[in-house]
């Protein structure tokens, strides 16, 4: 028997809320639309090329930024204003709608995901559909994740560093 073999693709299962799939540009687009956004940055931005793009994408764009796991201490000592959280602690607070947000402005309305373990990513993002309505979400990631609002697609280091670099044009 010469069966093909398709194996496992967590990335591609659709729930009842589909991801958009997104282009620098409707990132972009999003982000301008959005009235506090935040950028929420996991421990895969402690290596370059991310490292630099995601400080980049918060300078260009005035974000917030939570750092998560132990990217705090990389990020200060590059001079980027952040705040450090676990991942637990600020889904929690990102669930909470009266939530004052890392400015004290209010809650966020769009959080932005970059540089986070696949599966924590993953769960973290369903946790949000589920049980935050009041934001949306958007992954820079290299990886498509189908529990986001708004992700890049499945792409090679080559073509991510491509739309990283398109996010910090106007």
């Amino acid at each position: 028997m010469n069966e093909r073999v398709i194996p496992w693709q967590p990335t591609v299962i659709a729930g009842p809320k589909q991801a958009l799939l997104v282009t620098p540009e409707t990132a972009k687009m999003m982000m301008k639309k959005a009235k506090r956004p935040l950028l929420v940055i996991g421990p895969l931005a402690k290596e370059e090329p991310l490292l630099t793009h995601s400080i980049e994408i918060a300078e260009k764009w005035d974000l917030p930024v939570v750092t998560t796991a132990d990217t705090f201490k990389i990020f200060s000592e590059r001079n980027v204003e952040t705040k450090s959280y676990g991942t637990v602690e600020i889904l929690n607070l990102l669930k909470d709608p009266e939530w004052k947000g890392i400015r004290g402005e209010g809650q966020h309305d769009l959080v932005i995901f970059v540089g986070g373990i696949y599966y924590m990513a993953s769960q973290g993002l369903s946790t949000l559909k589920h049980f935050a309505p009041h934001l949306k979400t958007l992954t820079l990631c290299k990886y498509f994740h189908s529990n986001a609002d708004a992700s890049f697609p499945n792409m090679n280091d080559e073509e991510w560093s491509k739309y990283l670099e398109k996010m910090k044009l106007n």
